[in-house]
């Protein structure tokens, strides 16, 4: 089995908290060869976790990626960055796992897609929370069929924490709508993704209420959101704050409930149960979890290297991983969808068209939008998020 060398590029906290780790306790798989990041302290930190020592470490990203000891380059930095250095990555021929959403803007994911593609490298993108126990389970219960058809989907994280990012950078980044493309949907994005997992069918429409509790603050704090597949649909309601999670599905023979502990949001809430309907019968399902793997940075560090290993399973395998670069795309489109619908009142079609302002420009393109007569008093215009007015 062929060990993966390892270029990180960003040590933040999900870099330092997450990836590093994650890689440093699957050593059969993965070797940690240098680090990058623009910002002295960060990559001291990044150096430390990754028991590298100087010489390894990089304050520009560039060249590190110009090393030829590297088989797979992990991207970890804010996503506005991420097209430069995915194609950079696939010009020197390495292989790229980036960390969602895959860019800010779909224009720059699909630039970064045709990059790998014509460079004939993998692109990946972390989608971790695929991996999560409870998610697994439930997705195996689906495809068994015994719940059916799929017709609704929710996913709750109404109990997000808004989480600072790392000291070296700008700690509030995800609040600033140019660097972040968007706030607690496009942080908390593994709602959207886990929604589409679950329906299992191409979503071909969005609509959405999106509004922020925040005076002043430039992106939303609260977006609840409706994803439609043909007759089926799925709810994502995600929120800064203090509101209650879980993820319910219901098909067309039963329905399937997973818990968190105090009905909390996941991963901040532990797992709880996930109980089974069909008919008149209901169990709690067993499912199974790693030792140590249920407080949140065990759960996040574990995921992620589940994910990892799915990635360097497909390079060696010459498959798809589990979240390939145009679902990245299809994700971050049904995001930016929920934004424009929230702020124009109208339901968007996706996938976007290549001349969509939405497409070009991400979340700033939503300007250009036709909007209605109503959707000047929507809440996206009343607080001015996204830089509307």
């Amino acid at each position: 089995m062929h060990k993966l060398r390892v270029g990180l590029i960003g040590c933040g906290n999900i870099a330092l908290n997450g990836h590093i780790p994650a890689y440093l306790e699957t050593p059969e798989r993965f070797e940690i060869v240098a680090v990058a990041d623009p910002f002295e302290t960060q990559l001291e930190l990044g150096l430390t976790k990754a028991k590298l020592t100087t010489r390894d470490g990089y304050s520009d990203p560039l060249e590190l990626i110009q090393r030829s000891d590297v088989d797979l380059i992990d991207i970890c930095t804010p996503q506005h960055l991420h097209r430069e250095l995915i194609e950079a990555a696939a010009k020197a021929g390495h292989h790229i796992v980036c960390e969602k959403p895959l860019a800010a803007v779909p224009a720059d994911a699909k630039a970064a897609i045709h990059a790998a593609k014509q460079a004939g490298v993998k692109l990946a993108v972390i989608h971790n929370y695929l991996f999560f126990p409870e998610v697994v389970a439930a997705k195996r219960i689906l495809d068994s069929g015994e719940l059916g058809d799929v017709r609704v989907v929710t996913v709750n994280f109404l109990g997000v924490v808004d989480s600072m990012g790392a000291s070296g950078f700008k700690p509030k980044w995800r609040h600033d709508y140019a660097s972040s493309g968007g706030g607690v949907l496009m942080d908390m994005i593994h709602g959207v993704y886990l929604a589409n997992h679950f329906l299992g069918s191409p979503t071909q429409r969005v609509s959405a209420h999106v509004t922020s509790h925040t005076q002043g603050d430039g992106v939303e704090s609260l977006a609840l959101c409706r994803l439609e597949s043909g007759d089926s649909a799925a709810l994502v309601n995600i929120g800064w704050g203090y509101g209650h999670g879980g993820i319910d599905i219901v098909g067309s023979k039963g329905r399937l409930r997973i818990n968190y502990e105090n009905l909390g949001t996941c991963p901040w809430s532990a797992f709880d149960n996930m109980v089974i309907t069909v008919g008149s019968d209901t169990r709690i399902e067993p499912v199974y979890f790693e030792p140590n793997s249920e407080s949140i940075h065990d759960k996040i560090r574990w995921s992620i290297a589940a994910a990892l290993t799915d990635i360097a399973d497909a390079i060696g395998q010459t498959r798809n991983s589990a979240a390939t670069g145009e679902i990245g795309l299809e994700v971050l489109e049904m995001t930016l969808a929920s934004y424009a619908s929230a702020a124009t009142g109208q339901s968007i079609s996706v996938p976007l068209d290549n001349s969509n302002p939405l497409h070009i420009k991400g979340v700033s393109g939503i300007k250009d939008l036709d909007f209605t007569s109503s959707s000047k008093d929507s809440p996206v215009r009343k607080h001015n998020l996204f830089g509307l007015n």
